[in-house]
């Protein structure tokens, strides 16, 4: 995904802040199990905050240590796992592989076949192991795909397609007690991040001459279409047992998804 489900760490306790890096350092522990390099290389932000919200709500066994790593070599850091971690990192490397496969369909400049070659390698297993989240995400970004070619100009509905594909990704257990909130948190939140990024390509999407289906919209509208997505994320956020992580989960649901945002309207002035 993008990396814009991140916590404003201003509006949280150093307690919480520590709770965060060490789920975040949690989610690299696995990866880095799981995958190696080619896994730590697609660490992020958007897992994290699945890692910390599945395993709130299901009330998953926690354990952690403390290590060293490349990044932090010098001291060591705690680290907290659950099975969600595992999760989380086995979602972030088939994410990782359908966005860079979407890119090298469409030519995107920003395409990088390297990058492909490495996650094909653990895709098929991946994709096995998870076969109602990969076909989820497979035909929603196919059917996104074909949109942009058609010159599609409703913000609105390539947000709603962007979100369907991911919403499986935050629904581990099928037909789960929560699994009707959970997709609408995934589709809600997976439109929010279609628009933000669309947002902050505008300039750069409308002199490369682009696809950006809002270029042609004024900023009210396009905050309006934000602030829906993010409303009827925080909604079905609102309905799901949470407690262990729910101050940091909140952080990020009302404030830190819109960080970049209020950043680039802030350099707008």
């Amino acid at each position: 995904m993008f990396g814009y489900i991140t916590p404003t760490k201003s509006n949280l306790t150093k307690s919480d802040i520590e709770k965060y890096k060490a789920y975040y350092c949690g989610l690299c522990h696995v990866l880095k199990e799981k995958y190696g390099k080619d896994g730590t290389n697609n660490l992020s932000y958007d897992m994290t905050f699945l890692t910390l919200l599945l395993t709130d709500l299901y009330n998953a066994d926690i354990k952690g240590g403390f290590e060293r790593c490349i990044a932090k070599p010098l001291k060591e850091h705690k680290y907290i796992i659950s099975t969600y971690s595992e999760y989380a990192a086995d979602m972030q490397m088939m994410l990782s592989y359908y966005s860079e496969l979407d890119k090298q369909k469409d030519k995107d400049e920003d395409a990088d076949s390297k990058k492909l070659k490495v996650l094909s390698a653990y895709i098929a297993d991946i994709d096995k192991k998870y076969p109602r989240q990969a076909k989820c995400l497979k035909d929603g970004l196919m059917s996104l795909s074909e949109a942009e070619k058609n010159g599609e100009e409703d913000a609105g509905k390539m947000a709603y397609i962007f979100g369907l594909a991911v919403s499986e990704v935050f629904n581990p257990i099928e037909n789960d007690f929560f699994s009707p909130t959970l997709l609408n948190l995934g589709r809600s939140l997976g439109s929010f991040i279609y628009l933000m990024d669309a947002f902050l390509d505008r300039k750069k999407d409308e002199k490369k001459g682009a696809y950006n289906p809002l270029l042609k919209l004024d900023g009210e509208v396009i905050e309006s279409l934000m602030m829906n997505a993010a409303t009827d994320a925080s909604t079905s956020f609102e309905a799901l047992a949470l407690d262990d992580n729910l101050a940091i989960l909140r952080n990020i649901i009302y404030s830190g998804i819109w960080k970049n945002y209020d950043k680039e309207k802030n350099d707008e002035r």
